[in-house]
C-alpha cells in the first residue's frame, strides 16, 4: 500500500501543476442536477473514452476527489478521453445497513446504475460535440464505482429495469472494475446476451467487496472470483488480476495498473484478440494495511 500511496502522491503533485482543467456538464436532472467532467485526451488520442465512476461505499466520495481527478488526468495523458461522473449516494445518511436489511443497499446499487446509464445516454447524444466515438466507451470504476459499472453491463445484457436509461442497442466497448462485484436477485449469474470484454482487479482477502460471493437465497453479491467462474462456464472472454495478501487496497490500484489497462485495451479492443487471461499478481513492495482486515461491517458500523 505504501507504494500505491507514493505513486498517488507523485501523480497528484505532477497534475496540480501540469494538468488542464476538465470541462463540466450537467448530464441529468434528478432531485438536482448531476454533473460530469470531461477530460480531453492528450495526443495521440487512441479513440477510446473511459467513463470513470468513483468509490466510497455509496455513502461518500465525489468525482472531484483528488485521487480520482489525478487518475483521470493520468488516463487522459495516455490518450484516453475521460469522463468522471456524479451519481446519487443512496446510502448517505442511512443507518440501518446490513445483511438483515438489504433494501437500502439494493436501492443504492440501482440508483447508481441508473445514473451511470443516464451519463452514457448523455455521452451518446453529445458524442459529436465532445469528439468521442459512442461505440468506444469503456465503463471503469473503483469499489462502489466498480459495482456500478459491472451491474450496468449485467443489467444491459439481461434487460433489467435499472438500466432502462441506456441508449437502445448500445454496448460498452469494455468494463474495467477495481474491487467490484455484481449483485443479483435471480441466483447465479447468467447473461442473456454476451457481456462486454471485462477486466477485473481484486484483492483475494477483500471483505468489503467480496472477492468470492455472499448469497442469501436467490440474492447474492458476486466478486471477481465468482464472476470469472461464470464467464468461463459460458465461454465469455475475461482478464482477471488476482492480488494475494491484500484486501480492499486494490480498489485504489488504478495508478499502479495503467500498463495492464493499456495492454487489455490494445490486445482485446484495438487488435480484437479473444483472450482469457488469469493472473495472480504479487508485488513484494506492497504490504497489507488496515484495509486488508476490514469487513463490510466495519465500513458501515458508524452508519
Amino acid at each position: 500500500m505504501k507504494k500505491y500511496l507514493l505513486l498517488i502522491a507523485a501523480t497528484l503533485l505532477a497534475f496540480s501543476v501540469t494538468a488542464s482543467a476538465a470541462e463540466t456538464y450537467a448530464y441529468v436532472e434528478r432531485d438536482s442536477a448531476l454533473y460530469l467532467d470531461f477530460y480531453a485526451p492528450a495526443a495521440p488520442a487512441n479513440g477510446y473514452t473511459v467513463l470513470h465512476v468513483f468509490g466510497g461505499g455509496f455513502f461518500e466520495g465525489s468525482r472531484t476527489n483528488k485521487w480520482d481527478t489525478a487518475y483521470c488526468h493520468s488516463l487522459a495523458e495516455r490518450g484516453y478521453a475521460v469522463v468522471a461522473i456524479d451519481y446519487r449516494l443512496g446510502l448517505k445518511g442511512v443507518t440501518n445497513v446490513g445483511i438483515t436489511n438489504l433494501k437500502p443497499m439494493e436501492n443504492a446499487f440501482y440508483m447508481a446504475v441508473a445514473d451511470c446509464s443516464a451519463a452514457v445516454r448523455y455521452l451518446v447524444a453529445h458524442a459529436a460535440e465532445l469528439g468521442i466515438d459512442p461505440d468506444k466507451i469503456i465503463l471503469e470504476g473503483s469499489s462502489a464505482g466498480a459495482i456500478t459499472v459491472l451491474m450496468t453491463d449485467y443489467g444491459r445484457c439481461n434487460t433489467l429495469d435499472y438500466t432502462a436509461e441506456l441508449p437502445e442497442g448500445w454496448k460498452p466497448a469494455a468494463v474495467i472494475a477495481y474491487s467490484g462485484a455484481i449483485y443479483s436477485t435471480r441466483g447465479a449469474l447468467k447473461w442473456a446476451t454476451p457481456p462486454a470484454p471485462t477486466l477485473l482487479f481484486h484483492g483475494m482477502l477483500d471483505k468489503i467487496v467480496t472477492y468470492k460471493q455472499i448469497t442469501f437465497g436467490k440474492r447474492g453479491l458476486f466478486g471477481a472470483n465468482a464472476i470469472v467462474k461464470r464467464l468461463a462456464k459460458f465461454d465469455y472472454p475475461y482478464s482477471v488480476y488476482r492480488i494475494p495478501g491484500l484486501g480492499h487496497e486494490v480498489s485504489v490500484a488504478g495508478p499502479m495498473t495503467l500498463d495492464e489497462l493499456d495492454l487489455f485495451v490494445r490486445q482485446r479492443l484495438i487488435n480484437g484478440r479473444t483472450i482469457f487471461l488469469d493472473v495472480t499478481l504479487r508485488d513484494t513492495a506492497v504490504h497489507p494495511t488496515k484495509w486488508t482486515k476490514m469487513s463490510v461491517g466495519d465500513l458501515y458500523k458508524k452508519k
